[in-house]
Order: C-alpha cells, then sequence, then structure tokens
C-alpha cells in the first residue's frame, strides 16, 4: 500500500490531469515542481469539468467514489451541474474471488460460516466498493450476505488522512472557500465513512428501524441474523418483489400505482415526523413491491436522525412559506442551517425568501414540487453562504428522491398533501399536554440546576479570591451578603421560570382544541392558577423582605439616635 505522501502525489496527479491543477496553488515549491510536468487530458478528449471531476475520482477509488456520491447530495455545497455529474459516479471494483471469499467468512469464527459456506452463491448479488453481496441459506432461511472487502479499512482511513491534510491546505492558502469549513465536512464524511465500514452499525439501523415499524401493514424491514453478522460480516433476511420503477409489472400484478406513492410516501413521512429517524437512500433499487402493495425496504447503510428542535424548524419553514410569511419561512430555515457566518445579511436573506415565495403564492399547492421548493431555499442558502449539516442535507435528498418516485408512479401526485397531517399531527403533539408538562419539568430541571451551581459558582470565587487569585482589595466575610443573595436569586430564578412554563402551558392548552382537550381544561386552570398565585406571592414576599429589613433597621437606628 502506498505512504499518505505518496498516496497525496498519486491524488494530486490525477487532479491535475483532469484540469484540477490549481490546487497545487497551496503546495510548497519542492512539492509543487514535480507534479507541473504532469500531462494534461488530451484537449481532443476535453469534456465539461463536472464530468472530469467525476472522472478522476472514479479513477481514485473507493474512498472518492464515495466522497463524491456524498457531495452529490448536497446541493447546498456544490452548484447543480456537479450534482448532477457526481450523482452518476459507478463503483468500478472487481468481484472477490469465490476462494477469497471462503478465506474471509472462515476468519469470522462468530459467524457460523460453515453453514454459510454450504449454501452460499458463489456468484454475487452485487459488488460495491466497500462489500460485495451474496446470496445463501441459513437455518433454512434465504438470506443475503455482504462481506467488507480485505485491506478496505486501512486504504480508506489513509485517504481520510490524506483527504484532511489537504482541506488544511486549501482552506489555508484559499480564503474565499473559509465559510465551507472544509476540514469540518471532511471530518463528518469520515465519520460516516467509517460507520458505513462497520457492518455493525448498519446491523443496528437495520434492527431499529425493524422494532420502530413492527407489526406496520405496508412496511417489511428485514431481520438481522446476527449469528451470523460481525463488523466484517452482515446478514439479513433476503427480501424480493418488484422493482417500484417497473411500472409495466406493478399493473400487470394490479398494484394501485397512485395508492402505492401515497403508502411510501406516508412511511418515509412516519420516519421523519413520528420517530425522526429515517431511510436517507430510499432510490428504486432498496424498494421491492409485494402484488399486495406492501413495501419492502433494504439498505440501512445510510441513515438519518432528526431532532424535535428540527422538525420543529422544518414545520415553521413549511408553514411560513405556505402562508407567504418570509421572516417565518427564514427563521425556520435558519434554524436547519448548521451554522451562520458572522455577516449574514438577514435583511438580504429575508428579501430573497420573500422572493421566492412569491413565485409560489398564487398556484395550488397540488402543483407546487417539493424538490423544486427545496431546491430553490438550498438556492438562497448558497447564495448566503448558509451550509447544511449531515442529517439535514439527507433529509433533503430522501424527500427529492420520494417525489421522483411519487411522480413517477402516478403524475398527479401531490407530496404536500401527504405531508401536511404529519406536520399537523407534530405540531399537535408538540402543544399536547403530556410534551408540555415535559418541557416544563426541563425548564424546572434547568432552573433547578441553575440555582444550585449559583453559590457553588460564587464559593469558587471566594476561594480564589482567599488564595489571592486576584489583585482586588476585598476580604471573603465581605461576599458573605452577595451568598446568600445568589442564593435567593438563585430560589428566584426557579420560582420564575416555572410561573413562565405554567402560563406558556396554559395558554397553549387554552389555544389547542377545545374538544380534544376539554376533560383537562378545569384541572389545568385550576393547578396552574393555583401554582402562579403561591409562586408569584413567594416572589413578592423575597423580593420585598430585604426592604422591609432595610426599614425596620433603619427606625431601629433612628430610635436609637433619639434617645
Amino acid at each position: 500500500m502506498l505512504s499518505r505522501r505518496e498516496r497525496l502525489f498519486q491524488i494530486l496527479e490525477v487532479l491535475s490531469q483532469h484540469g484540477f491543477g490549481f490546487v497545487l496553488a497551496g503546495l510548497k515549491p519542492e512539492w509543487r515542481a514535480p507534479l507541473e510536468r504532469v500531462r494534461l487530458v488530451d484537449p481532443d478528449k476535453l469534456r465539461p469539468q463536472p464530468v472530469h471531476l467525476r472522472l478522476a475520482l472514479e479513477e481514485l477509488g473507493p474512498t472518492f467514489v464515495k466522497l463524491g456520491q456524498l457531495a452529490s447530495t448536497r446541493p447546498d455545497l456544490l452548484p447543480q451541474e456537479y450534482a448532477r455529474e457526481l450523482a452518476r459516479l459507478q463503483d468500478s471494483s472487481p468481484p472477490i474471488p469465490p476462494d477469497r471469499i471462503r478465506e474471509l467468512l472462515e476468519q469470522e469464527p462468530d459467524t457460523a460460516a460453515e453453514e454459510i459456506l454450504r449454501h452460499i452463491d458463489p456468484v454475487p448479488l452485487a459488488t460495491g466498493s466497500i462489500g460485495q453481496a451474496h446470496t445463501a441459506v441459513y437455518d433454512g432461511m434465504d438470506v443475503v450476505v455482504k462481506i467488507r472487502r480485505p485491506g478496505i479499512v486501512d486504504t480508506v482511513n489513509r485517504d481520510l488522512e490524506v483527504l484532511r491534510e489537504l482541506a488544511v491546505l486549501i482552506t489555508r492558502y484559499w480564503p474565499g472557500v473559509g465559510d465551507q469549513d472544509l476540514t469540518g465536512l471532511v471530518d463528518q464524511f469520515a465519520a460516516s465513512m467509517r460507520d458505513e465500514l462497520d457492518y455493525l452499525a448498519e446491523a443496528r439501523s437495520t434492527e431499529r428501524m425493524r422494532e420502530l415499524f413492527a407489526g406496520h401493514p405496508s412496511l417489511i424491514v428485514p431481520a438481522v441474523v446476527w449469528q451470523a453478522t460481525s463488523s466484517r460480516v452482515l446478514t439479513t433476511e433476503r427480501m424480493s418483489g418488484m422493482k417500484i420503477t417497473d411500472h409495466t409489472a406493478l399493473d400487470a400484478a394490479g398494484v394501485d400505482r397512485h395508492q402505492l406513492a401515497v403508502t411510501a410516501t406516508e412511511i418515509l413521512c412516519q420516519m421523519i415526523f413520528v420517530h425522526g429517524f429515517f431511510h436517507a437512500d430510499p432510490h428504486p433499487g432498496n424498494l421491492f413491491i409485494h402484488s399486495d402493495g406492501s413495501i419492502a425496504m433494504i439498505d440501512f447503510g445510510m441513515v438519518g436522525s432528526l431532532s424535535e428542535e428540527f422538525r420543529d424548524a422544518l414545520v415553521t419553514m413549511l408553514v411560513g412559506v405556505s402562508q407567504g410569511n418570509a421572516r417565518r419561512a427564514t427563521t425556520g430555515l435558519l434554524k436547519l442551517t448548521d451554522r451562520a457566518p458572522e455577516n449574514l445579511d438577514r435583511a438580504a436573506l429575508d428579501r430573497d425568501v420573500e422572493s421566492m415565495i412569491r413565485s409560489y403564492a398564487d398556484r395550488p399547492l397540488a402543483e407546487v414540487r417539493m424538490a423544486a421548493l427545496l431546491s430553490d431555499l438550498v438556492a438562497c442558502l448558497r447564495r448566503h453562504r448558509l451550509r447544511l449539516p449531515r442529517d439535514s442535507a439527507l433529509f433533503l435528498r430522501m424527500v427529492i428522491t420520494a417525489e421522483s418516485i411519487g411522480k413517477g408512479l402516478d403524475p398527479d401526485f401531490d407530496l404536500i398533501s401527504v405531508i401536511r397531517p404529519f406536520a399537523r399531527q407534530f405540531v399537535l403533539r408538540r402543544v399536547s399536554p403530556e410534551a408540555l408538562l415535559h418541557r416544563v419539568r426541563g425548564l424546572v430541571e434547568e432552573a433547578v440546576q441553575l440555582g444550585q451551581d449559583s453559590p457553588d459558582v460564587i464559593r469558587r470565587i471566594m476561594s480564589v479570591l482567599e488564595n489571592g487569585g486576584f489583585d482586588v482589595h476585598l476580604r471573603a466575610d465581605e461576599l458573605e451578603p452577595l451568598l446568600n443573595r445568589g442564593e435567593r436569586i438563585g430560589h428566584q430564578v426557579i420560582a420564575g421560570a416555572v410561573i413562565a412554563a405554567t402560563i406558556n402551558g396554559m395558554s397553549h392548552v387554552v389555544a389547542s382544541e377545545p374538544q380534544r382537550y376539554g376533560r383537562f381544561h378545569v384541572p389545568l386552570m385550576i393547578g396552574g392558577t393555583g401554582t402562579v398565585g403561591v409562586l408569584s406571592a413567594y416572589l413578592a414576599a423575597s423580593t420585598a423582605t430585604p426592604r422591609v429589613r432595610r426599614v425596620v433597621s433603619s427606625l431601629r437606628e433612628r430610635r436609637r439616635r433619639t434617645r
């Protein structure tokens, strides 16, 4: 295997051959000199720059193919022509020979290798840069066995180290890319690659999705054969059926294509809005359709997780767009991004979003394509140097893929109409009494922690002062009143937080559907009003007590003087 330095030169040489020699600008002269003599691509074979980038990545091997495939899912980072071209990247890895497959399985003592080898098909079902899949029979069940390529971990780790070095060089010598945080992107990609190299991670994702959708009438997730699974070997139940893009077969089987489009997108919406855990690559090759319209989903090597805060921001953005409220849409959009540059022009971003919204204002929602809407929003992000975190980008890709599949099944398919009830239910869950009580409890816990920490912080300051940490003219005993005041302030902060949370919760409940929460109104109003009253009385008393003491002290001092 090449050393890191040799691999770096090899990468730079390939990039130079395909017309990307400008990456040499940041190299030391002694490194740049030999590479400047690299022969460029024959002028007669010149192609558009995105094509040359794809060819260069394919030539550089598995790590760079995966990098390009991931980059193709990031329209917030790349222009559309590059993203479209990189989506065509193909793995060109040769198949692993059957005798080598046998050796690799025999090296896994805990994977029931003997039984698998007795019933494995030597012809691979699929071949990729990371691993190779074969059909087999295990314990009477048809299974698919994925085997990781030998030496791929060392190769990928070396390439990832080289990529990070390149990211550091480019960031150092190209000030214009500073807002993109290339090193952060490479670190993110490295984490994703290492997860993909570990088949146990994919097995856990598969098992989690299977548990979340256990008993679902329309989704089948393959079972993981844990007895035949390790970090290098993954064995799962084999799924079969019609391809979701084989419309002729679907029609012949009597499958309602419109209903299939609705069912598939409802499943994805449930992943997003209910579970916050989704299949990030639902392309047609990962979906098998049965004659009853149910869907078998495979390959959970790429999954995403969405926090409640992210989903809340997503709903805020979509509501803002639907209402024509640019400010609200922008607020939601910013919450979806990774980080905003310090020089972000919020007013300019609002204007861009407002202009985009106007183009959809007079169109029925059924005519609005989600992919086009998201593409316009992403274009706004790129213009303002905003970037999406990994899971946000995977979500966008998933939505665009889902709409493409739905429109392919039924040209009149309306994705927004499927999303709308899930978004509405998500909002209702966020303002339900249970959710509000959960948030109140969280607020109280934070406030209590703040109150508990305040005296400790003050005591540490006192300790520093006593040990001569600061050159100040202050004695520790003079801080005692401050300590007492800090404790009192902590208690007041707790009380104030509980009052605010209670009022907020009561307002949400009152504003929510009365017919749904009618039985909660009276007890919540009584309990909430009582809580607010008691705590308000405490705040009033705790605030007034020092003043009363000062007045009493002043009167006593005045009486003493008059005697």
